[in-house]
């Protein structure tokens, strides 16, 4: 035993010394950084220590892509370059050793430093502690609408581009979210599994800021996990944003007034200026438990020109200090954020405990955060898959010990979980270029799975595989290879029922084995033209799928065959909405081994029966609209892609007429096996709102998939220009109520669209 733990130290000895070896080859210091070079504070406790946050938030795509706020390009949407910000707070920070300066978006770091040829001036001031990474990672993630892996994977890939070019002075100690919209419990929990420290943020209910302010709470600890028992320390700022106090913002871009202390020009302001300065502070001190204070002097893009910034901070400390009667009791110095984490926890405070999420955001009355949530829902989905589809090539990847390159999916992948990517809230054009980003990726992952196929394939069943490709229009009934090809194979990596845009009448599928499959034909279901194209197929092929974990199962189909399919069709169509008549029609039953399902004459659904149990419980769906409140001037509160805000408590229906199909079709094969794999009901309930309830043979759920869009002009600009509506599936999980015990709940408070 002694042997074997000699070796290991020696092991640990000899890493220990590469690590190094690397780090002084990347010259890269790593026993000392900003959290151990702080400026100093005072001990005493009745002096305030004035922590000045110098920092820049820069949004990867929002109204301009990533691209264009990198370069400054489209200056007439906004003048600023991020690749700008760091040259110019180099040159200002290499003056004065005692200047500091805090960087978030690793997206944009890794441009500049792929770009770049100043990295080792950027090293050098790391080293020197003037410079800290906060956050970590590559963007500043959603916390509504962005799912746990790809968090973590963002998260991951920000922190190693830091780590590999900074060594452990770029793994940050401090979360860094103060731009998101709303922020989640999950979140800190994970925050807390990833070792960070603190967490700071910006955006929190106002009613329940009011309450922290008042109750000097700002600062707290966040039980973020009852089975983990993990915690957070965390501080939501004092100032209504992420920006510095009201009239303090030297950035270029910015309208407030420098501060001018030549008193023998007209223009002086320099004693008015450091007046309203210690006021501002003083009422800050009083909400708060310690002698420390985080002022933030940034803001979104700046920094493009340093200097301006520097200069008048420069004679704001100097001017507190060259007064006898204010630097006695204020000791105001450049600051990171682990620096003043810090001093808190030097001062050992008694901070009060949060045990729930801070959801839904609402920065005022009637401006509830919560309209993101289904912004742009397309795209949401999109993100969800290519997350699956960058797992599946990591996997595949390692299965095949592989060192494949998967940078453009990564990076797209970890780009749209930006706060205003995955949200939904970016322009258009934006919008489109994380779309056109993350399709380049799945060219990346199309050409690595079919690497990893001629590697793992022949292996495991010795035949070549043959060229994968990936039906991506496939949610649109579109698939070129089986319009394309009368023979081809397909695999798949689901235990369901496979769902194939077909062109043909006729199929024949085999297993790998060469046995014949049991599948099934319907009819496309297209609600006018809701979403088919001209080249959209007319049917769908369903072949049931079981495959083992982390595996896959390779189908053979061909359309050209002699065997006869004998069709065994039930169809009952029914389109209504006189009363009369639907007394008249009798209700339609669908069913499989485990569910029954209702529906009346007119075509809604009425009751579910377990047919194990034999009970049934009353079952009852519609479609609802709330109409936007809209508004064309700046004073009153707007719905929109960030805001739910309902005109009236009251949600509309949107039709009295459903038009519904019920399909149950059977096929004969070869085989001589006659059963049916899904059975399906078709409702249309307007042009532009479809749906389909299914039932799979052995399987005890209902599947709902409701397709809505694109909403007629007429209805977007009756009554109110501008307005906006929500769409709502009243049944489950169509929408929610959001308890909030601290204040009166109205609708749009209460209700989130999901």
């Amino acid at each position: 035993m002694k042997e074997i733990s000699l070796l290991m130290l020696f092991i640990m000895l000899i890493f220990r010394m590469n690590l190094l070896r690397y780090f002084h080859a990347q010259n890269i210091q790593v026993d000392s950084c900003s959290w151990d070079k702080c400026n100093g504070w005072s001990r005493e406790k009745d002096v305030l220590n004035i922590h000045l946050i110098c920092h820049t938030h820069d949004d990867p795509g929002w109204i301009k892509t990533i691209d264009q706020y990198y370069y400054g390009s489209q200056k007439e949407k906004t003048a600023v370059g991020v690749r700008y910000i760091l040259s110019t707070v180099m040159d200002e920070l290499e003056k004065d050793k005692s200047k500091r300066f805090s960087w978030c978006e690793t997206s944009f770091l890794w441009r500049w430093l792929v770009d770049s040829k100043e990295r080792k001036r950027l090293q050098k001031l790391v080293q020197q502690g003037q410079i800290e990474f906060i956050g970590g990672g590559w963007v500043q993630n959603d916390e509504a609408t962005a799912y746990y892996v790809d968090i973590i994977d963002q998260m991951t890939l920000g922190l190693r581009t830091l780590k590999k070019y900074f060594g452990s002075c770029g793994v940050s100690h401090v979360a860094w979210q103060i731009d998101p919209f709303g922020h989640s419990r999950e979140m800190a929990n994970l925050l807390a599994l990833m070792d960070f420290e603190a967490l700071f943020f910006s955006r929190l209910h106002f009613l329940e800021k009011e309450i922290r302010v008042r109750n000097s709470s700002l600062e707290f600890v966040w039980d973020s996990s009852d089975d983990l028992k993990t915690s957070i320390l965390t501080g939501a700022f004092y100032g209504d944003s992420y920006g510095p106090p009201q009239g303090f913002c030297f950035d270029r871009e910015c309208l407030d007034e420098p501060i001018m202390d030549d008193a023998y020009l007209e223009e002086y302001n320099a004693a008015q200026r450091i007046d309203e300065f210690v006021k501002y502070v003083k009422r800050q001190a009083f909400h708060q438990r310690t002698n420390h204070l985080m002022l933030l002097m940034g803001g979104d893009f700046q920094y493009t020109a340093a200097n301006q910034w520097y200069i008048n901070l420069d004679k704001l400390i100097s001017l507190i200090q060259q007064n006898k009667t204010l630097s006695a009791k204020i000791n105001i110095f450049y600051s990171t954020p682990s620096c003043y984490l810090k001093a808190l926890k030097e001062s050992h405070p008694k901070l009060p405990k949060k045990l729930d999420d801070f959801f839904p955001y609402a920065s005022a009355d009637h401006s509830y955060w919560t309209g993101f949530f289904t912004s742009r829902p397309t795209f949401k989905a999109f993100i969800r898959q290519s997350s699956a589809l960058l797992q599946l090539v990591k996997q595949l990847k390692s299965a095949a010990m592989q060192m494949a390159n998967t940078t453009v999916l990564r990076n797209a992948v970890a780009l749209a979980q930006h706060h205003d990517a995955v949200t939904g809230t970016a322009r258009e054009n934006v919008t489109r270029d994380y779309k056109l980003r993350l399709s380049r990726g799945w060219d990346e992952a199309e050409a690595i799975i079919n690497n990893v196929s001629m590697k793992l394939i022949p292996k495991l069943h010795g035949i070549l595989p043959e060229k994968q490709i990936i039906c991506r229009d496939i949610n649109v009934t579109i698939c070129n290879s089986t319009r394309e090809n009368n023979q081809l194979l397909f695999k798949i990596s689901l235990r369901h029922v496979l769902r194939i845009p077909f062109y043909s009448l006729s199929a024949t599928v085999w297993s790998f084995d060469g046995k014949p499959i049991n599948t099934q034909i319907n009819k496309a279901f297209y609600n006018g033209a809701q979403l088919k194209k001209s080249f959209s197929a007319p049917y769908e092929l369903l072949i049931p799928a079981n495959i083992p974990a982390l595996g896959f199962t390779t189908f053979f189909l061909s359309n050209q065959t002699a065997i006869k399919m004998v069709e065994y069709a039930r169809h009952r169509s029914v389109q209504t909405e006189n009363k009369k008549e639907l007394e008249e029609v009798k209700t339609t039953i669908m069913k499989n081994e485990y569910i029954e399902l209702t529906f009346d004459g007119s075509g809604q659904l009425t009751s579910l029966k377990n047919r194990k149990t034999e009970k049934t419980i009353a079952f009852k769906q519609e479609f609802l609209v709330y109409k936007g409140m809209g508004f064309s001037n700046y004073k009153n509160q707007s719905s929109g892609a960030y805001i739910f805000r309902p005109n009236g408590t009251q949600a509309e229906k949107i039709s009295n007429v459903t038009t519904a199909q019920y399909i149950e079709i059977r096929f004969t094969f070869i085989s001589g096996f006659v059963g049916s794999l899904v059975n399906e009901a078709r409702q249309i309930i307007a042009p532009w709102i479809s749906q389909v309830i299914r039932l799979y043979r052995g399987k005890n759920l209902v599947e709902f998939e409701w397709t809505i869009g694109p909403i007629p002009k007429e209805i977007k600009k009756s009554n109110n220009k501008g307005n906006n509506y929500t769409i709502h599936s009243r049944h489950k999980f169509g929408w929610s109520i959001l308890y909030r015990f601290k204040w009166k709940a109205n609708d749009d408070k209460d209700q989130k669209p999901l």
